[in-house]
């Protein structure tokens, strides 16, 4: 009767560990790591010349928390990080791009982890193509610095430029005023938000006198962190732009008498936001 239960306990036991065996395991996300295109294409528009804030756009994986390490392959093309995303579900940038010069380019960068350590290498091919030009009869002439307005030459260094504006026969000019970005500043909403933003200014200016171009292009970001027992989320997000824009815009009267207006666009490379 001893050797009966001990041989039944062997035989029950052996059934459990078959039976475990058999339970299938809990399936596990598997990591995902960073990725970019291999190559882009970027185009000119009339009030955005030679310049794309999203040009690569950068998924950063599992691990990738940060875009460093940003080079070009020539001096006639500007590169830099103008968004950045993190949260707890997935991450993601964008680098911009700035061209001089029309022509194929190439843009490398690395992406790192939160322990700022390098995880992965990335090269892509930037073509830059030919801009679309347009013109404006009602205006005789628009000048900036005494040079004619040019779509596929609106980027300056300097922090002032001239305007004048000379109208066609039957044109009446109203006005000049110009729009630029303020410095972005930090907003607490919460113990658990706070928001970094930067709204645009307009300013009058008379017929031939000098406007103040814009350090700062469009600006948001976005930190929360929220904890409660067990349960923890956090999200980093920073949305700029490559350049700082400096909006022109003329109002006019046409030979109706219709109120009209039509704006330019100057650039200048944004300020770091600090």
């Amino acid at each position: 009767m001893k050797l009966f239960k001990q041989i039944t306990c062997a035989v029950l036991t052996l059934c459990l560990c078959a039976g475990l065996l058999l339970i299938p395991s809990a399936p596990v996300s598997a990591a995902t790591g960073p990725s970019a295109p291999k190559a882009v294409d970027v185009s000119y528009y009339k009030n955005y010349p030679m310049v794309n804030d999203s040009a690569i756009s950068v998924q950063l994986g599992t691990n990738g928390k940060n875009i460093k390490n940003i080079k070009t392959s020539s001096k006639n093309l500007k590169a830099k990080v103008t968004r950045l995303s993190l949260s707890s579900s997935s991450n993601s940038g964008y680098v911009g791009v700035y061209a001089k010069k029309t022509g194929k380019y190439t843009v490398s960068f690395d992406v790192y982890n939160a322990q700022n350590k390098k995880i992965k290498k990335f090269t892509v091919k930037v073509n830059v193509t030919e801009p679309t030009f347009s013109n404006n009869s009602p205006f005789k002439s628009v000048t900036f610095d005494n040079k004619e307005y040019d779509y596929a030459k609106t980027v300056y260094n300097k922090n002032s430029v001239k305007v004048n504006v000379k109208m066609n026969k039957g044109y009446k000019l109203k006005k000049i005023e110009y729009s630029t970005y303020s410095k972005p500043v930090a907003k607490t909403n919460s113990s658990y938000s706070t928001t970094y933003s930067n709204s645009e200014i307009t300013k009058k200016v008379k017929n031939g006198k000098s406007i103040q171009l814009g350090h700062y292009g469009y600006y948001y970001g976005h930190d929360y962190s929220y904890a409660y027992g067990t349960y923890s989320y956090e999200s980093y997000s920073r949305d700029g732009d490559i350049m700082a824009p400096t909006t022109v815009k003329i109002t006019y009267l046409d030979k109706n008498k219709n109120t009209i207006s039509t704006s330019y666009t100057l650039y200048r490379i944004a300020d770091d936001i600090k």
